[in-house]
């Protein structure tokens, strides 16, 4: 059967036999359940991808400047408007696959579905082929991700996203597998979608460029501290709203926020990606509170940061500041819920990248300054040749100021203007980096 748009705006169906049904109203398709598909773009996402996996089942917004058609099987997916093809694949086999758990089975069944839509691409492909190498069972084929209260898997060949190591060493404990931990990625990408995000992703980390990260390094040094500025005062009260909202949306992840107390030994003294273990394996994260250590030099007064706005309890602490709650939840969308268990500049600098996409236009000047652009003044500011290779003791962090650095400093791939890194190469040979 095969359907398509009237001009007057009624459309048609038209069997194998010739038979011609006209409804002269919009489209009255009825959509499957939504928790269905919802729930099986969700599931089949981590394998097939979301473009390929909302196309299947439904939730995939057109621009404006689609056809009527286009609009309609986005909204629907194509298992929506095509019947017979919706029944066997929501009847056949790779339900029936994945309701048992049969991961790999389930994702070749619905490569063959989508192949026999039409819905040929390199993806379902790339699906399938990946389907028949991978083990047909949930865990090794559905290993991709980590679930809070497993332990951390052996390397044996894991390989992640491009850009970014595959492997993490954990001191005492050995090399395991830098894997994102599902809860996480599921609470991201919900609260991603709910405020109309593009939830896509990176397939690739883009090479890290020292050359960047020195001009945002003398940008940040260049900023001036001006919290009482209205363009400055927007971007952060937007930040600390939307990370509040991020914090909330880890209420269903199981995670136990602790913050360190007085006297207590730094649990995670001997590197921070044992935080990526105490994460996976306990559903646990220890957090280093404002209170301990909020800006270095003396001469600095960070008191009039906004950051320092009381936010009620986050974790294990009653009198948490929104500063808090930031480091909690970069840490937790920014480093190990992607699989991103590495600090240092690179570390740091994919952090931004995952976590920066999390936060609206109007909050990103606000949440850059706090993190890219501290980072890259730590690493390539003037203090730069001897932080990177410092203890956390002897390392001299950037000022606490809050302001908003150049627009470029915002892009993932940003670089100033030619009469800009003139300005800011002749400032940078000020720094020993």
């Amino acid at each position: 059967m095969t359907m398509r748009l009237l001009p007057y705006g009624g459309y048609e169906f038209v069997d194998e036999f010739g038979n011609v049904q006209r409804i002269n109203q919009g489209p009255t398709i009825e959509a499957r359940n939504p928790s269905f598909k919802e729930n099986m773009v969700d599931l089949l996402t981590p394998y097939i991808g979301q473009d390929t996996s909302e196309s299947l089942f439904g939730g995939k917004i057109a621009g404006p400047r689609a056809d009527a058609l286009t609009r309609m099987v986005n909204r629907e997916g194509l298992l929506g408007v095509m019947p017979i093809s919706a029944g066997v694949l929501s009847g056949g086999q790779a339900v029936k696959d994945f309701q048992e758990g049969n991961i790999g089975s389930g994702i070749g069944n619905t490569a063959f579905a989508g192949l026999d839509l039409g819905l040929s691409g390199l993806g379902l492909r790339q699906a399938y082929k990946t389907a028949r190498q991978a083990n047909p069972t949930i865990g090794e084929a559905a290993a991709r991700t980590y679930q809070v209260g497993q332990f951390l898997q052996k390397p044996d060949g894991y390989k992640g996203v491009a850009g970014k190591p595959d492997v993490v060493s954990i001191p005492n404990e050995g090399k395991f597998a830098a894997m994102p931990i599902g809860p996480i990625e599921e609470a991201a990408i919900s609260y991603m979608k709910k405020r109309g995000m593009d939830t896509s992703g990176f397939t690739e980390y883009p090479p890290f460029s020292e050359e960047r990260a020195k001009f945002i390094a003398a940008a940040y040094d260049l900023m001036s501290h001006s919290p009482q500025n209205k363009d400055v005062k927007k971007a952060y009260d937007a930040m600390i709203q939307e990370t509040m909202d991020q914090y909330k949306s880890l209420k269903d992840s199981g995670i136990d926020f602790q913050f360190m107390k007085e006297g207590m030994d730094d649990p995670y003294a001997a590197s921070p990606a044992m935080g990526y273990q105490d994460l996976v394996e306990r559903g646990r994260l220890f957090v280093f509170p404002t209170d301990f250590g909020f800006g270095t030099s003396a001469s600095f007064d960070p008191k009039t940061n906004p950051l320092l706005t009381k936010v009620g309890k986050v974790g294990d602490k009653e009198d948490a500041v929104a500063n808090d709650a930031f480091r909690a939840v970069h840490d937790i969308f920014g480093h190990f819920g992607f699989g991103n268990p590495f600090f240092r500049h690179k570390g740091e600098e994919r952090a931004f990248l995952e976590h920066s996409r999390m936060y609206s236009p109007e909050a990103r000047g606000a949440m850059t300054s706090e993190t890219r652009g501290q980072n890259s003044w730590l690493n390539f500011g003037p203090y730069g040749a001897s932080n990177r290779t410092a203890s956390t003791p002897d390392t001299v962090f950037a000022d606490q100021k809050s302001g908003l650095m150049p627009q470029f400093t915002f892009e993932p791939e940003g670089m100033p203007d030619p009469d800009m890194a003139k300005d800011l190469l002749e400032y940078m040979k000020r720094f020993n980096n």
